[in-house]
């Protein structure tokens, strides 16, 4: 994934004085010597000829800034100091917090490369102080298109290596179900690389590249790619619903068949599987009773610590057990390896979440919470047991 830095930059330097290089060195929290960077490529037309300095009024450390190598090649990506963004603007009165505010819009710098050792590193930020220097050459608008549909390539190329689609088959190659569980979890993995992907494309452009090429462009989504939009005839889009309505006359009639009774009877056969509730209800607990625990770990949190781990685990954990176990066929010929597959995801997970709950109970801050702590660990040994009997069961009734 893509690491930001922004908290953990002290003061940096980005020189593009040098047509098609890109030079910089950054100083960051707890790292005595700067982060030497030389790129290949130009920044946008602002700061293109120029060198930009900048510092940060207020670092603090940052877990990206300790896994960057000290010497970064590659290519560059946007590099500007003109990018809109939104920001959070503090409530003035009382009356202000509980009304949505409006959104505010500044400059920020934002600074992207793609890393021989790192892949794709940036550092986007509205209160630095910035100073750029004269131009020593200059680029017009239509020279700053070659550079910004070269980034777009870098970024396609990255996001590629996330996704790592399969080879084609051959057209007359036929290809077998296969409902191994080794074959879901294969299909799983390719499902979390495109998802991983498209966030970090969704991250990068924000709701806007959602209307336009962009994202598509990037993930390599070619077949949506349209060099225009047709516009939509607003009367005939109002009536298009009704075309649908002369296909379905069944509808109708099995609308009529059903009454009350029969839908709450349905309702009543659907009971969750005990596994199932047994997750869900420990993730309620667990959110309810330390809540406090958590508003004050968000302030400083990197997504990272124990107790971030620890319910980020469990509430996979209920989550995927909702979707595998919620329907009553779940162990059927065509869905044992999905569940099975599943399952040993959800064990994974119990396993992450015990461990994060260990550095929990020898966490300084917790030594008053030890048997609520006790209490979920117990409950998560239950789960994990319950996770390693469902697969039990079902391997054998495969077999």
């Amino acid at each position: 994934m893509a690491l930001r830095l922004d908290t953990a930059v002290i003061r940096g330097e980005i020189d593009n004085t040098t047509r098609d290089n890109v030079r910089g060195r950054l100083w960051l929290v707890g790292r005595e010597d700067p982060v030497i960077i030389d790129l290949k490529g130009n920044a946008w037309r602002d700061v293109a000829g120029c060198k930009v300095t900048f510092t940060n009024p207020k670092p603090s450390p940052q877990p990206a800034a300790t896994g960057l190598q000290p010497k970064q090649k590659g290519q560059v990506g946007d590099i500007t100091a003109s990018r809109k963004v939104k920001v959070d603007r503090e409530p003035e009165n009382q009356e202000d917090a509980c009304t949505d505010p409006p959104d505010e819009w500044a400059n920020a710098l934002y600074f992207e490369w793609f890393s021989e050792a790192n892949g794709r590193v940036f550092i986007e930020a509205t209160d630095f102080e910035i100073s750029i220097s004269a131009w020593v050459w200059e680029m017009d608008e239509a020279q700053e298109e070659a550079p910004k549909m070269s980034n777009l390539h870098s970024l396609r190329e990255w996001l590629a290596g996330i996704i790592q689609r399969p080879e084609p088959k051959e057209d007359d190659e036929e290809e077998e179900f296969d409902d191994s569980e080794d074959a879901w979890e294969n299909s799983l993995k390719q499902s979390d690389r495109l998802t991983d992907a498209h966030l970090e494309a969704i991250e990068k452009f924000g709701e806007e590249g959602l209307h336009d090429n962009r994202i598509a462009f990037v993930m390599g989504w070619d077949h949506m790619l349209s060099d225009s939009r047709e516009p939509v005839d607003e009367d005939v889009e109002g009536e298009a619903w009704k075309e649908g309505q002369e296909v379905l006359p069944e509808l109708d009639a099995l609308e009529n068949e059903l009454d009350d009774q029969a839908f709450y009877d349905f309702l009543e056969e659907s009971e969750a599987h005990p596994l199932q509730t047994l997750a869900h209800d420990f993730v309620l607990r667990l959110l309810t009773e330390i809540k406090e625990e958590r508003s004050e770990n968000a302030a400083e949190s990197d997504d990272n610590t124990a107790l971030d781990r620890f319910i980020r685990n469990s509430m996979n954990i209920s989550g995927k057990l909702a979707g595998a176990l919620g329907t009553h066929d779940f162990g059927g010929s065509f869905q044992t390896g999905h569940t099975l597959a599943i399952l040993r995801r959800c064990l994974n997970w119990a396993n992450e979440a015990l461990a994060a709950l260990n550095e929990l109970m020898e966490a300084p801050d917790w030594t008053d919470r030890q048997d609520l702590l006790n209490d979920y660990r117990a409950e998560l040994f239950a789960i994990r047991d319950g996770i390693t009997d469902l697969r039990k069961k079902l391997r054998e009734e495969k077999a």
